[in-house]
This record gives structure tokens, sequence and C-alpha cells, in this order.
């Protein structure tokens, strides 16, 4: 476990100004520490999208101090960072049991019934079920762990003081465009790497389009926290990160659903049950992502080319 900052009730939190880059970091972090309680109590309650959401929340936060990163107190922040990725790696397993179960129940509803052979939606429920209570269980103890209870002092200790740089005082509407290109310049290294990985056929593709999908998310999320500063033309900019995000989320879906499927084909195999549909959702799967990486491209392309301090001001 890594050592978190508490809150230091002595120190009184610097005073920026109302429209400074720093006041919008602090705002945009308390706005999800908020959502990440609260979604906190709907998992607790078994809500159906609880744990989707209190994942997002976590997301937000990671990618705010992520973005933000140059006007906080270098490397301030890099233990918390790492404590919701570990929160967010708990909470995984019970939502992907629930995205693949939903991913499979609709593909199997496509097959022709003479397709599917043996107890193929059988198997899927009784699979995702038991993944599904494992990861629930998982991310319960999570939750009532105390490394939780201090990622949340931690979090309050950040809005109460955060670890401001010089540069948090300067202006949101002169600082936000430099970060958000910042944001922009990594997923296009991305994109540029995976798509040479494409072009190469290399064994390193799937691994190169998720990490593009994740530059995007992060573009997508600082471009969310711009929009209290640049209204519409943030919004624009985050939906189509978004785009982008949710092209590569489907591919990487597939990644995962192809993982799975393989393994559940071969448990049937070895208990003496007909694989074939498993065999036949896979090749699905596989023609889908295919589809996905010709696509994807193009939602890259609606993303602004030139500066985003003129892009977002236009």
């Amino acid at each position: 476990m890594t050592d978190l900052r508490e809150p230091d009730t002595q120190q009184s939190p610097r005073r920026l100004d109302a429209g400074s880059i720093g006041t919008l970091l602090r705002h945009r972090v308390e706005q999800q520490v908020v959502v990440l309680r609260a979604e906190e109590s709907r998992v607790r309650a078994e809500a159906a999208s609880g744990i989707h959401k209190m994942r997002i929340a976590v997301r937000r936060l990671r990618s705010a101090l992520a973005t933000y990163r140059p006007v906080l107190i270098p490397d301030s922040t890099d233990a918390l960072r790492d404590e919701l990725r570990w929160l967010g790696g708990e909470l995984s397993p019970a939502r992907d049991a629930q995205v693949l179960r939903e991913r499979f129940d609709a593909l199997l509803a496509e097959q022709p019934a003479e397709l599917v052979m043996g107890p193929v939606a059988n198997r899927i429920h009784t699979e995702m079920a038991a993944r599904y209570q494992a990861g629930r269980r998982r991310g319960l103890e999570a939750l009532d762990s105390e490394r939780y209870a201090a990622l949340l002092r931690a979090l309050d200790a950040f809005v109460q003081t955060p670890p401001y740089a010089e540069a948090a005082a300067l202006p949101a509407t002169e600082e936000l465009p430099r970060l958000l290109d910042r944001d922009l310049r990594r997923l296009r290294r991305r994109a540029d790497a995976a798509a040479a990985a494409v072009e190469a056929g290399a064994a390193t593709r799937d691994p190169a389009l998720h990490e593009t999908r994740k530059a995007a998310k992060r573009v997508r999320y600082a471009a969310e926290s711009a929009v209290p500063v640049f209204g519409k033309r943030a919004k624009k900019l985050a939906r189509r990160a978004e785009q982008v995000q949710e092209v590569l989320g489907e591919h990487q879906d597939t990644v995962v659903a192809r993982t799975t499927l393989r393994e559940l084909g071969a448990k049937a195999y070895l208990e003496h049950e007909n694989g074939f549909t498993f065999g036949r959702l896979h090749a699905l799967e596989e023609a889908r992502a295919e589809r996905l990486v010709e696509g994807y491209p193009e939602a890259l392309r609606r993303l602004p080319r030139k500066p985003v301090g003129r892009w977002i001001t236009a």
C-alpha cells in the first residue's frame, strides 16, 4: 500500500482567483469525490449501475490529476493516482462480468437456432454469474478496507489543501488550452504507434489500440472539465474524443470477449459438450474487431488539428 497524505487541519487552502486553473481543478476533484461517495452507497446496495458509475468517477479523478499535473507540486499526487488505479482494479472484475454477459446474450440472440449447439446460454450465465459474485465480493472487501478509507481521507485532503504549484494561479482561459494540447499530443503519439502496429500486423496491435483508447479517454475527461470555461466548444471536443474512445472501447471488448469465449469453449469441450457455437461467436467477434480497426481512424480525424487555444475559441 502506498503512503497517502493525510488532511492537515491546521493549514488553510491557498487562495486563488475564481478563474484560475487551480480553482478549476479543485472544483473538478471535489465534484467527482461527491460522485464517488454516492456511488459507493449504490454499490453496497447492489444497484445495477453502481459499480460502473463508481469506476467512472475513479477514472475522472485519475484523469484530472494527470491532466492538471503541471499545476501541482511535482510528484505530489503520484501516490493518490496509484491508489485510485488500485480501487479501479478492485471494482473491475464484477463490472467486466456484467458487460460480458450482456454482450454474449445479445450475440447469442442473433444466431440461428440450428447454430446454437449445446447448453451455450446456460454455460455463459453460470460462468458470468460466478465471476460477478467473486468480483463483487472483491470489490466490497476493498470498500471495507483501511486502504480505501485512507484513499478517501487523501482525496478530502486534496480538496482541502491542494498541493498547488506556482502555475495554479494562472488564468484557466490561458493555461487550460495548453493542458488540452498536451493531452491531444499524447493521444496522437499513441495513435501513431497503434497505426504502425496495425500496418505491420504486429502482435502489439491490440495493446497499442488499447493505449490509444485510454489516451482518448483522458482527452474526453479533460475537455469535460473545461466546459465551465469554454462551454459548447469544450463539449464538442469531449464528444469527438468520446467517439474515438467508444470505437476503441468496443474493440477492446472484442479482445476480452474472444479470450473468454476461448476459455468457455475449452471448458465445454472438456465436459463433453459441443464447442461449435463458442467458436462461431469467437469468429464473429474477430470479424467485428477488424471492422473497428478499419473504421476508427475516421473518428480520430475529427479531432482538432490546430492548437486547442485557437480551435476552442473559434
